[in-house]
Order: structure tokens, then C-alpha cells, then sequence
């Protein structure tokens, strides 16, 4: 997904092939570390999700920002609302990963 943006081959302006690169690798790298940092306090089936999440909320974030400029009526923004109502449930659900990860760790 991120390779037309890296090859300036998406046809997008220059701040959203910026905001698309931040957005996808900066949500996948930061995901890694938090999950290396916490390692030995996650179950591997909790951190394959939280892995999977963060690929899908990187792709969803994308959308956005590729969506965001589109013109026209409602019906020609369609990928941009359903992106907006997919994204924040994504969102929540790898915080809530996250939080859970910190708060197994302070109950033993």
C-alpha cells in the first residue's frame, strides 16, 4: 500500500504523501515497539492482534488522508465516511490492547 506513495505514483499532493508515510509507518513502527518494550508482559495471541490491528488502522488511516480531498456529493465521499466510522472503533480497540498490556503488568 505504501509503495505508489514512496514512488510518487499515486497522483496525491505533497503534504498528503508526507501525512500518508507518517501515518502508515509511524503507526506499524510504533506499535512494534510498543509490543517489543512489553514482550514478556503480552500473551502471543494478544500481540499477533495487536500486529494485525495496527496493519489494519495504518491501511484505514491511509484512506483518509488519500479520501479527505475528494469533491463532490455525499456519495462521492463514501470512502472517506466509511473509512471515519471504521477507523475509531480500530483505534480504540489496539489502545485498549495497549492499556491492558500495562495493566497486567501492575497487578502482579
Amino acid at each position: 500500500m505504501e509503495s505508489p506513495f514512496l514512488l510518487h505514483l499515486a497522483g496525491t499532493s505533497d503534504w498528503q504523501r508526507l501525512a500518508v508515510l507518517s501515518l502508515g509507518f509511524g503507526i506499524v513502527i510504533a506499535s512494534a515497539v510498543i509490543l517489543f518494550l512489553r514482550r514478556h508482559h503480552i500473551s502471543p495471541t494478544r500481540a499477533c492482534l495487536a500486529g494485525l490491528i495496527a496493519a489494519y488502522l495504518a491501511n484505514a488511516a491511509l484512506c483518509l488522508v488519500v479520501y479527505s480531498e475528494t469533491t463532490g456529493s455525499i456519495g462521492s465521499r463514501s470512502g472517506w465516511l466509511v473509512s471515519m466510522v471504521i477507523v475509531w472503533p480500530i483505534l480504540f480497540e489496539l489502545v485498549w490492547l495497549f492499556i491492558q498490556t500495562f495493566r497486567t503488568q501492575e497487578s502482579h
